[in-house]
């Protein structure tokens, strides 16, 4: 993944069925990665534009839909 990557917010288990969830309609749609925070950061995040909001997502609750070239 590298930023301007289409991807998919799949989610996953743990975090879908957690109580505060802020972000459950956000699942199942397509955004941009916008930056990526793992080369800053110990955990493998990245921004994320979804729904006209950037947001932090784990790379594992992401997939590329369109790779940009």
């Amino acid at each position: 993944m590298q930023v301007g990557d289409m991807v998919l917010v799949k989610g996953n288990f743990q975090v879908r069925s957690a109580p505060e969830v802020m972000w459950p309609e956000c699942y199942g749609q397509v955004g941009v990665i916008v930056d990526l925070l793992h080369a800053k950061s110990t955990l493998p995040l990245a921004n994320i534009m979804v729904l006209g909001s950037i947001d932090q997502f784990y790379l594992d609750e992401l997939e590329v839909v369109n790779a940009s070239r």
